[in-house]
């Protein structure tokens, strides 16, 4: 037999050697497959896991269907599997559904038309009583709603905050923002230091639960920066249970006088604050403290249209009544 005959016999044998190797191969990676394929359905079955899914590529599983923790929980039990090379989640390029949000919203901005209203609240109530109180305290045009979803919860700001709504009327470019993530935004500017010391603690207190973030600018506006500073240190002190003026408190209250002689439109409010360990007796004491003030400051020949009041009880536990900081009026530059 010739050399070249030889050769073309051993090509022959070794292509038959090959196809009969990757035959037995391919054979044995379907047997394999299908016994792995019998193995893990009856192992997710046992587990609680017949939602999900099994495909094997070989010894390479994939899973699908169910959700995402069946599918790691499935996972781990395939991979278990004597033989099993891996086991991947099939990616389904959907994404899970977003639970529905369950808790109530505000966002109240202020813009050069007047104020912006969104948000999403549990009833119609609710709304009505936010929408009102803002129509009627910044007394501008409100734009935008608010969306009822009774699937919304309640919070005790949604009666609450509506209250101090006059109380914030004099923060320029307010933004107020209630997203439901446990914060209340609140930024703008304000004309005095105490004007904006007010607002933090009233928007805290009407709004039990969430914390209060953000920044309010002390900005004197038409005020020269002589006048604001008067206006934004001038706090009278008095002694307790009295709401007799000290010679300190005058001297004050004269220079507050002359602030608004030289600043006809700007006008003031009083507050007087009080102690936490009798309210009602603080509120008396805090309205006869800024009625004081404010008969000084009218003989000294400012015009009471000019002049507002209001009383601050604090919920303070830790503090004794007599403390310094109850026992005090200051001002809030209410308009210019």
């Amino acid at each position: 037999m010739s050399e070249k005959r030889l050769k073309g016999i051993a090509a022959l044998v070794g292509v038959a050697l090959l196809a009969a190797v990757t035959l037995g191969a391919l054979l044995g990676s379907r047997a394999t497959a299908g016994d792995l394929q019998t193995e893990a359905e009856r192992a997710l079955a046992g587990a609680d896991l017949a939602d999900v899914r099994v495909t094997f590529h070989g010894r390479e599983a994939e899973l699908s269907g169910s959700d995402a923790d069946q599918l790691a929980k499935a996972r781990r039990i395939v991979e278990g599997i004597d033989g099993v090379r891996w086991a991947d989640v099939a990616q389904t390029g959907t994404p899970a559904p977003r639970p529905p949000d369950t808790t109530p919203t505000l966002r109240l901005r202020h813009t050069g038309a007047g104020i912006s209203i969104e948000g999403t609240v549990p009833d119609a109530d609710a709304a009505a009583g936010i929408k009102a109180r803002v129509a009627e305290d910044f007394a501008v045009p409100v734009t935008g709603d608010l969306m009822i979803d009774p699937a919304v919860g309640g919070a005790p700001w949604i009666a609450r905050l509506p209250g101090v709504f006059g109380d914030i009327v004099g923060v320029k470019g307010l933004r107020l923002a209630i997203d439901g993530t446990g914060t209340l935004d609140l930024s703008g500017s304000i004309e005095s230091r105490a004007g904006a010391d007010d607002v933090r603690r009233l928007v805290a207190q009407a709004a039990p639960g969430l914390d209060v973030v953000g920044r309010l600018d002390v900005r004197p506006g038409p005020l020269s920066e002589a006048d604001a500073a008067v206006l934004n240190t001038a706090t009278l002190y008095f002694a307790s249970d009295s709401s007799r003026l000290r010679a300190s408190g005058r001297r004050v209250l004269d220079s507050v006088a002359e602030v608004l002689a030289r600043n006809p439109a700007v006008e003031l409010r009083a507050g007087a604050h009080a102690g936490p360990h009798d309210p009602a007796a603080g509120e008396v004491l805090g309205l006869a403290r800024v009625a004081a003030v404010k008969a000084y400051l009218v003989r000294a020949g400012v015009s009471p249209e000019r002049l507002s009041t209001r009383t601050f009880a604090s919920d303070s536990r830790t503090v004794g009544a007599s403390a310094g900081k109850f026992r005090r009026v200051d001002f809030v530059v209410t308009s210019h």
